[in-house]
């Protein structure tokens, strides 16, 4: 087992409370001293300059995967040059009625030192494996697509 922290805040520097104008941007700051701002959607009065929570568990997501792909890929000896996607995080309404992350969609791009041959079948398998092992997979309900692109 291990623990995960963060310190969170808001300041409301204003007093204002207006639904449609209160400032939702507040600073995340991690263990390791690396500190962001974030907000909520521009559709919800945030300011877009900041990572919302939707994308930042896209982000998750997309690293757990890739961190998981390329544990897999050195255990199986294979060398990985360079590891890119492009992720897409869909908030709808779920079956509950209620807003939610529904789908997140990876699209993964990996490239092998020249002398591995990777068939695209064998590539799929391993995204798999790295999507059954990836922590953050295994603790969302939202449906996790994952479409590599092949060379």
């Amino acid at each position: 087992m291990s623990e995960h922290k963060i310190q969170l805040s808001w300041k409301n520097p204003t007093g204002n409370m207006d639904y449609e104008s209160y400032d939702r941007t507040h600073a995340i700051a991690f263990n390791g001293g690396q500190s962001i701002f974030s907000s909520s959607t521009k559709e919800t009065f945030g300011n877009e300059q900041h990572a919302n929570p939707e994308e930042l568990l896209a982000s998750a997501l997309s690293s757990c995967h890739m961190l998981t792909f390329l544990a897999v890929a050195s255990k199986k000896k294979l060398i990985v040059l360079d590891y890119s996607d492009d992720v897409t995080a869909i908030l709808e309404k779920g079956e509950s009625g209620k807003m939610q992350v529904t789908k997140i969609y990876l699209k993964p791009r990996v490239a092998f030192v020249d002398s591995v041959k990777i068939s695209n079948e064998d590539l799929i398998k391993l995204h798999e494996t790295a999507h059954r092992n990836c922590f953050i997979a295994s603790s969302i309900k939202s449906e996790v697509v994952i479409d590599p692109e092949f060379n």
